[in-house]
């Protein structure tokens, strides 16, 4: 990675590794960054790590941080304490604290606490939800149910296909 004092802020076009205090990606992409800030507007980064991260119609592979916000915008993961997806999509979202989506769609969100509005979830681990006008194909029992239909039905036909 290159040297903090090396990088600017802001960039645009496309960059390979960044590494900066702070990161403005505007209309390009990055490999992979690494800062206390990111902002992402009309770009995206294959890999962030940061205290804070901000997408605005814009997408990431993978997002580690403390607080994660995206707008408009997509992500592969997001492994976060606070996650926010705002008209935002997202396969895995991983919260240690909260996970907040108003018509977002996910694939798994797993934190303890989820406020849920005009969304569609496809596995939904939480101790505590505030949903409203959700969609949730699998919550905690379905999800345990699917697993033990799963897992019974592989020792069927391990057993069976073993004679």
């Amino acid at each position: 990675m290159a040297d903090e004092e090396n990088v600017p802020s802001e960039l645009r076009g496309d960059a390979g590794d960044v590494v900066a205090g702070t990161v403005v990606i505007r209309q390009g992409g990055a490999r992979a960054v690494r800062a206390r800030e990111v902002s992402i507007r009309q770009g995206g980064a294959g890999r962030v790590e940061a205290d804070e991260v901000v997408v605005t119609q814009g997408g990431i592979g993978l997002a580690r941080s403390t607080a994660t916000r995206i707008t408009a915008g997509g992500a592969f993961a997001v492994i976060t304490t606070e996650a926010h997806l705002e008209a935002a999509t997202a396969t895995v979202v991983l919260a240690q604290q909260q996970a907040r989506l108003e018509q977002a769609a996910a694939g798994v969100v797993a934190a303890p606490t989820a406020h849920v509005s005009d969304s569609v979830i496809g596995v939904l681990l939480a101790r505590h939800v505030d949903a409203r006008n959700v969609r949730v194909l699998f919550g905690l029992r379905e999800a345990l149910a699917l697993g033990a239909a799963a897992g019974a039905a592989l020792a069927v036909l391990l057993r069976w296909r073993a004679r």
